[in-house]
């Protein structure tokens, strides 16, 4: 239920709420190879570690979403598969196609912490992150880099469709690094309980790069739909002096939303693909209109 975007740029977004101006990203989402960094985890090994620790998944295994244009119009499907892998592994894979013929294929490998502080209000030490991977392809059929990020051996790569391995850039991660590229729906949790107002952490980005992207994210309006309360959560590069408050008005180009009761999905709003148009994903059986979203 992520993407990892690809170009930044400055840019304004229109909602229900106004016109609000925005630091806007441009890009493409993430994508990888687990089954090696699978088996490093089976052997007990870890070379580098994520700061980051994400409650466990909860819900269905598989949840499907309705892919809509900046006018509102479905052109497309999109869909979030949990699967249980071997030594309490779990894979995070998030597809989405449109009709034009571009599409995203994002996963993430999550491993069980086994002692540490509470994630949130269950208590329990949650999740880590293993490994993160995208890909986009435009309408075109011409695939972008591959995103790989290995958090167990601390490094990203950025591996060309024509020229594979040999041809790719790296990067290595700074220490207890924060990168999130996929699972922000998980990340996100802590804003929408209200545990925190403001959550900073970093995006690869595979421009010039891989580079490194301080981001930030904080909680957005709320509203009632139908019975429902939605809450917006925005995110977008951290510009290091921005408070919650400020940041709360200005990043409303990249977001999620979500059920206020229970924290489920609901949708969220990314750019297909790096220079690519922005897309809404959004729980079958609702609209953008349905999320604010003019």
């Amino acid at each position: 239920m992520t993407c990892s975007p690809s170009l930044l740029r400055i840019g304004e977004r229109r909602t229900r709420q106004g016109a609000i101006g925005a630091p806007r990203i441009r890009g493409g989402c993430v994508a990888w190879s687990f089954l090696l960094v699978a088996a490093t985890i089976v052997a007990g090994r870890s070379d580098a570690e994520s700061s980051i620790r994400l409650p466990g998944l909860t819900g269905p295994a598989g949840v499907t979403a309705t892919t809509f244009d900046p006018t509102g119009h479905a052109i497309g499907s999109s869909s979030f598969q949990v699967e249980e892998l071997a030594e309490g592994l779990r894979k995070l894979t998030i597809k989405l196609a449109v009709r034009d013929g571009g599409q995203n294929l994002s996963q993430v490998i999550l491993a069980p912490v086994s002692s540490g502080p509470p994630t949130g209000k269950s208590g329990d030490a949650g999740l880590r992150i293993v490994e993160e991977r995208s890909q986009s392809t435009r309408s075109d059929g011409v695939r972008l880099d591959l995103l790989v990020i290995d958090h167990v051996a601390g490094r990203a790569s950025c591996i060309p469709d024509k020229g594979g391995a040999a041809a790719a850039r790296h990067i290595d991660l700074p220490d207890r690094e924060r990168v999130v590229n996929v699972p922000m729906q998980l990340l996100f949790q802590p804003l929408v309980t209200g545990e925190t107002d403001e959550l900073r952490f970093q995006l690869v980005l595979c421009t010039d790069g891989p580079q490194l992207q301080e981001m930030i994210a904080v909680r957005g309006p709320r509203f009632v739909h139908e019975g429902r309360e939605i809450v917006e959560i925005r995110y977008g590069p951290d510009l290091g002096k921005t408070i919650a408050f400020l940041a709360s008005r200005l990043l409303p180009s990249l977001s999620f939303w979500f059920d206020a009761k229970d924290g489920a999905y609901i949708g969220h709003r990314m750019p297909l693909h790096r220079k690519g148009p922005d897309v809404v994903l959004v729980r079958a059986g609702l609209t953008p209109k349905d999320l604010g979203v003019e």
